[in-house]
């Protein structure tokens, strides 16, 4: 008997939270989301960089 109760509990509690993850869909937190910001921001920096340096036609040395 114990093992149909412990069933159904758990039956229950894997009801309750895949209907909570499904209600929370859209406000799951997002981990990446902050590093996908920066790197998108410090690839634009890099890219504004490189087009000034061709506008003013400045020289410089790998290294």
């Amino acid at each position: 008997m114990k093992y149909v109760q412990d069933s159904k509990l758990t039956d229950t509690l894997e009801r309750e939270l895949i209907r909570s993850e499904l209600a929370n869909e859209f406000e799951q937190p997002r981990p990446f989301a902050a590093l996908r910001q920066v790197a998108t921001q410090l690839l634009g920096l890099a890219a504004d960089l490189k087009a000034a340096a061709r506008r003013y036609d400045v020289q410089y040395a790998n290294g």
